[in-house]
């Protein structure tokens, strides 16, 4: 399964705005565990940045229609350590921005992230461990099947070589170690 064309192009638009200011940047969510293998259909794009609010609206003045966000709301929302969205009015697709937090897993998750084609395009993807931690963290939160597929497809597809190690030791901190359990067992 591939991503729709329109959704495609709004993805390029968003790399290359974000590569223009050169706001630090790596994929999350569904867009990355296609980096990984995994394709499924989405109707938004998660991003996690390394920026402050002069650098998201200077972002948000790379877009340009027929993209859209409230950008009285970014600097409240980064200010919170929250995450802001800009929507393309033509393809739908939504860019969820979620802003680096401070601390210790974040920063290291961040640090870790990877270099990754997607759709033949070289772009900043986070490390599979932490895509996989990210949605145990998901499931922590929200129970969803949809959650559990995705997880269990990345632990099929790469189990051999996951840094088990990290994943374990930040599953731990992280308090999602009982799901990653289930994980395995349920595999």
């Amino acid at each position: 399964m591939e991503h729709p064309s329109e959704q495609y192009e709004a993805f390029q638009r968003a790399l290359d705005a974000l590569e223009r200011t050169g706001v630090p940047y790596a994929i999350t969510g569904s867009w990355a565990i296609s980096a990984y293998g995994i394709v499924r259909a989405t109707h938004d794009l998660d991003l996690v940045i390394a920026a402050k609010a002069e650098d998201a609206i200077r972002l948000l003045a790379e877009f340009g229609p027929p993209f859209y966000a409230d950008e009285l709301w970014i600097p409240e929302a980064l200010g919170a350590g929250s995450f802001f969205n800009i929507i393309d009015g033509e393809s739908s697709l939504k860019i969820d921005f979620w802003p680096v937090k401070d601390d210790a897993y974040s920063r290291e998750q961040f640090a870790r992230r990877r270099r990754e084609k997607i759709g033949g395009r070289l772009t900043w993807v986070l490390a599979i461990e932490d895509i996989l931690l990210a949605k145990l963290r998901w499931i922590k939160l929200s129970d969803s099947e949809l959650q559990w597929r995705d997880v269990r497809s990345v632990w099929q597809l790469h189990n051999e070589t996951l840094d088990l190690d990290y994943v374990t030791r930040w599953a731990d901190d992280l308090s999602v170690a009982a799901l990653l359990v289930r994980l395995k067992v349920s595999i």
